[in-house]
């Protein structure tokens, strides 16, 4: 703002910035909660995932099935536990 603004000018340019700094945050409020749910739904498929190869190694593993085993949570390097 230059140093002779009028009162009414500083007061508006002041408003205007808070106001602009209020939406700002509250849509970077929203942005963040969207990453939160985005980042519980990877977590969760990425749970469920693990649960099904972990079950797949499982049978092959019981039914001493020859060949690789997938790589998961509980198994990182997918080796055979039998």
């Amino acid at each position: 703002m230059a140093p002779n603004d009028s009162f009414i000018t500083r007061a508006i340019n002041n408003g205007k910035a808070a106001a602009g700094d209020a939406a700002g945050s509250f849509i970077q409020s929203v942005g963040t909660g969207v990453n939160g749910v985005g980042s519980n739904v990877s977590k969760s498929a990425t749970q469920m995932g693990n649960s099904t190869q972990d079950y797949g190694n499982s049978i092959k593993d019981k039914s001493k099935a020859t060949g690789g085993r997938s790589q998961t949570a509980k198994n990182p390097l997918g080796l055979s536990r039998t």
